[in-house]
């Protein structure tokens, strides 16, 4: 329970934050700090005390992939919001995050999997 109480506690913050940044900036970049992932930092520091710093290492790699895969969606949704059906636009970005993310986490395993090959 305690853990959910900082991921909670940390999260909300953070997003308290980004929403005041976005708020006072009024600018596109606020939406930067919208899109901060408030709760990774928490669940990493959790990963990193319950199990260890190498699980938590690969759950921030996975962070990172899915936060390239976020980038190619938005770029697509912006570009293409006001060209196309909103839903299309949506959930073809959210197409393009997944295939994006995923590609990205498959070419990294692999190349994890041929460097221990290498290795051993």
């Amino acid at each position: 329970m305690r853990d959910y109480a900082i991921r909670f506690v940390f999260g909300g913050t953070i997003s308290v934050v980004a929403a005041l940044i976005g708020a006072v900036l009024r600018e596109p970049i606020g939406g930067i700090f919208t899109a901060f992932p408030a709760i990774m930092l928490a669940s990493l520091t959790l990963i990193d005390k319950t199990e260890d710093r190498e699980h938590a290492s690969y759950d921030a790699v996975g962070a990172a992939l899915g936060a390239v895969g976020f980038i190619a969606c938005a770029y697509f949704i912006f570009y293409t919001l006001e060209r196309v059906p909103v839903a299309a636009s949506l959930g073809i970005g959210l197409l393009i995050w997944l295939i994006v993310s995923m590609g990205l986490y498959a070419l990294y395993a692999l190349v994890v999997s041929l460097r221990h090959k290498h290795e051993g």
